[in-house]
């Protein structure tokens, strides 16, 4: 008889800290899973916290957050220097001082790691690429975030150090690498559409999925409940601590009286579309007024709440984004160009005066996205 083929080791690294908010990582793992021992690595720190993930294999290292605040204290000049020093090229000029600091402990804690043991490693963003290439390991790029401070970079890779790319739009792929040609493969930060049990929706509900920032637009979700509090919002996800505490001072009563909840606990994917789907509308914000949100990538990312909101049959309420569209092409709900409580209300209320045809419209994008077609030919690539 011939002997089964040994299974493969593959090492997800991943940049950030809420990795139980990121369904694409977490779905291409439970994808390669079957298939292979499967790994992830990704910081640990105290700004968000979520129960376990499930049974998946994760490995975490800590960032040196004290470290990050001395060196950011230092004079400019000698950042730039250091810059050079540390990095030992001039590609990393563009890079701001706190994504730089990162990029350091990103290596610090990966050279740790024995990487010759895996068959196959996938970076998450554009910094573990980068370390990984530069300790001249080939990679696969999932790009999620795009910084456009951290392009400039790549130029410090060789291409052929790029098994291939994972990313969402050819638009996305152009912006980054341009005429550069790598073996690409369209994935959407969308959920596996199953048809959900029937359920009875809660009367004027709203659920806000995902991290809760000013950015992402939590204030502005606030205020709209604080003026038409016959409405109830639950946000489902992380939250900071400063702003979970600000919450409880400033919309006191609201919260008191159930108007404003807050669910953090981990939920798998499989169990929080039904989680979901009790709720009436949800809410897709991005607040470009914020420096860091006004850039390409929010301005073109399809969104994954987006997608979760349209696999659970939540018609959605968003702003007027490229990466959005979707949202209005499906005609899955309705897109805002203020935030606004009266310009919230008057979305709502379109909605609800038809909501049986965008909820039904909802479940059609979700089809059309579901993840499991998509990711089938990258694990394939991978596996095989």
């Amino acid at each position: 008889a011939i002997a089964p083929m040994p299974l493969k080791n593959i090492l997800i690294l991943f940049p950030l800290e809420h990795i139980a908010f990121s369904p694409t990582t977490l779905g291409i793992y439970d994808a390669l899973s079957v298939h292979a021992n499967v790994t992830i690595v990704c910081p640990k720190t105290n700004a968000f916290k979520v129960d376990n993930i499930g049974n998946r294999h994760i490995e975490y290292f800590n960032l040196n957050t004290g470290k990050q605040r001395k060196i950011k204290a230092l004079p400019l000049f000698f950042l730039a220097k250091c810059k050079k020093r540390f990095s030992g090229s001039n590609h990393f000029n563009h890079l701001k001082i706190y994504d730089f600091v990162r990029y350091l402990e990103y290596k610090k804690a990966i050279k740790k790691i024995s990487l010759t043991k895996y068959d196959e490693i996938i970076s998450v963003d554009i910094l573990m690429l980068v370390i990984v290439t530069g300790l001249q390991k080939r990679s696969s790029f999932l790009s999620l975030e795009l910084n456009d401070n951290e392009i400039p970079i790549l130029k410090s890779i060789k291409p052929s150090l790029i098994k291939a790319v994972v990313i969402q739009t050819q638009n996305r792929y152009n912006h980054i690498f341009g005429n550069q040609k790598h073996v690409t493969f369209f994935i959407q930060n969308a959920p596996v559409y199953k048809e959900l049990a029937p359920c009875k929706k809660i009367n004027n509900s709203i659920i806000f999925n995902g991290t809760a920032t000013p950015w992402f637009g939590l204030y502005h979700a606030l205020n709209f409940v604080k003026k038409y509090p016959n409405y109830s919002i639950t946000f489902k996800g992380a939250i900071s601590n400063n702003d979970f505490e600000n919450v409880q001072i400033n919309y006191t009563s609201l919260v008191n009286n159930k108007k404003i909840n807050f669910n953090k606990k981990y939920v798998e994917s499989c169990d929080m579309l039904a989680f979901m789907a009790q709720y009436e509308i949800g809410f897709c914000f991005y607040d470009l007024s914020y420096p860091n949100m006004n850039t390409y990538n929010y301005r073109s990312a399809p969104s994954g709440k987006m997608f979760a909101y349209l696999a659970a049959g939540v018609p959605i309420v968003a702003n007027n984004l490229e990466g959005l569209k979707i949202i209005e092409d499906f005609e899955a709900g309705i897109l805002i160009n203020d935030f606004k409580p009266e310009t919230i209300f008057d979305a709502i209320n379109k909605i609800k005066t038809n909501y049986d045809f965008y909820k039904q419209n909802c479940i059609k994008a979700a089809k059309h996205y579901s993840f499991d077609n998509a990711v089938k030919s990258f694990t394939n690539f991978l596996i095989h």
